[in-house]
């Protein structure tokens, strides 16, 4: 898929503000072990694409003249 450089910055506020909310949800909330699993399961999916995503991010874009 190619996506445009706005697009993946876009992604990745998205993803960050996600992985955020995750922790605090993790941190704040007395969750049961299967709870605190899923969401942990689903923060380490979030960040690894995350991760994919920033190293998109840093390659330059070729200009077209």
């Amino acid at each position: 898929m190619n996506l445009s450089p706005k697009a993946v910055r876009f992604l990745v506020e998205a993803l960050e503000f996600r992985i955020a909310a995750y922790q605090i949800q993790l941190d704040e909330q007395d969750l049961s072990e299967d709870e605190a699993s899923e969401i942990t399961n689903d923060m380490m999916f979030l960040e690894s694409l995350l991760q994919e995503l920033k190293k998109m991010r840093d390659i330059p874009v070729s200009q077209v003249f």
